[in-house]
């Protein structure tokens, strides 16, 4: 027989539990983060909340995808999202135009793409070819300017087109659409797989860069400086989780870019070891090149000042409270 005096303790036992996880969710401070694409440079983000940082941080971060770092600027100045995940150039256009941005933390100090073709040309980026970009002044538009020099050309010898994020590119590759198009992991490795010929890899050119980092407008900072420092414990400290674990880090890879291949997760393990910056500090010297890139491109440049797009402070702080040396203590790769 059943003894409905246990089932019923289990049951209140159960609603109890269920009550107070719900009462622990609604404590938690809701943070809205945008992001271009799904790429490798955005993992600190999703190894955050698989790793339960986030949470620990009193964050439930919700990621919105705003396809193409441009568009997610100016969500991010319309309050609509808290942070955004972009590289520097928009922010130092956004800022030329009024805004007022700072990023915080980064997960790439350099440039990571390699431009591909669909199929081998003779030249290698003949004139009159057709070149993808997300949007003129991004990342990818700077990266191609660094490019065609190098090959003795300029940007009035080929077709540059806004296509979208890496994933949009290498469809538009696919579909005989675009003659060429720089790509980022995962679609680095699924474009080598299909037989896509790599004309030329930035990360392997060197040069400091800030390629993608985590946006706030300087007053959300201001005004919620608390909240910014739990955002990036969490964010840093999901990275090194990550780092650390790699079998975490695969299962994260494949369920966010929906993929068992293992050359394709091999390749952005290996790609986001490379990358992230440990201690997730943007580089000064990459945001120096970064405005020295746009005044090449006659971008109108309103401050050279780098304290005008970074908020160093933040991690000076994060020093200070000792979190680096915790990290140290708890995953051992930080010297």
């Amino acid at each position: 027989m059943f003894n409905w005096a246990i089932v019923r303790s289990g049951l209140a036992a159960l609603a109890t539990l269920a009550a107070a996880s719900m009462a622990h969710a609604a404590d938690l401070k809701p943070f809205k983060l945008g992001i271009s694409a799904p790429v490798v440079t955005v993992l600190p983000v999703w190894l955050g909340d698989a790793g339960g940082f986030f949470e620990k941080q009193g964050l439930k971060v919700e990621v919105v995808s705003m396809e193409g770092g441009s568009r997610g600027t100016q969500v991010l100045l319309s309050g609509e999202i808290q942070a955004m995940h972009v590289g520097l150039s928009p922010v130092v256009q956004a800022n030329g135009q009024g805004a007022d941005l700072r990023a915080v933390v980064a997960s790439a100090n350099i440039l990571p793409m390699t431009i591909f073709t669909a199929k081998k040309l003779e030249p290698a980026l003949p004139k009159g070819a057709k070149v993808g970009i997300s949007t003129f002044g991004s990342e990818t538009d700077i990266a191609l300017s660094i490019l065609l020099p190098k090959l003795g050309m300029s940007r009035q010898d080929v077709e540059i087109t806004q296509v979208g994020g890496t994933g949009q590119r290498f469809a538009a590759l696919i579909a005989g659409r675009l003659d060429a198009a720089p790509l980022l992991e995962p679609a680095i490795s699924q474009a080598k797989a299909r037989g896509f010929i790599p004309i030329f890899d930035l990360s392997e050119a060197g040069g400091a860069w800030i390629f993608d980092s985590v946006v706030m407008t300087a007053p959300y900072i201001k005004a919620n400086r608390d909240t910014a420092l739990r955002f990036m414990r969490a964010y840093i400290e999901g990275a090194q989780w990550g780092l650390k674990n790699e079998s975490k880090l695969r299962e994260v890879i494949g369920a966010k870019f929906k993929t068992q291949d293992k050359a394709v997760i091999d390749a952005t393990v290996a790609d986001f070891i490379k990358l992230m910056p440990l201690d997730g500090r943007p580089s000064v010297d990459g945001a120096k090149n970064v405005i020295e890139q746009l005044e090449g491109l006659k971008v109108p440049i309103t401050s050279r000042k780098v304290d005008d797009y970074l908020d160093l402070s933040l991690a000076d702080d994060l020093q200070k409270q000792g979190f680096y040396d915790e990290l140290k203590t708890t995953y051992r790769l930080m010297k």
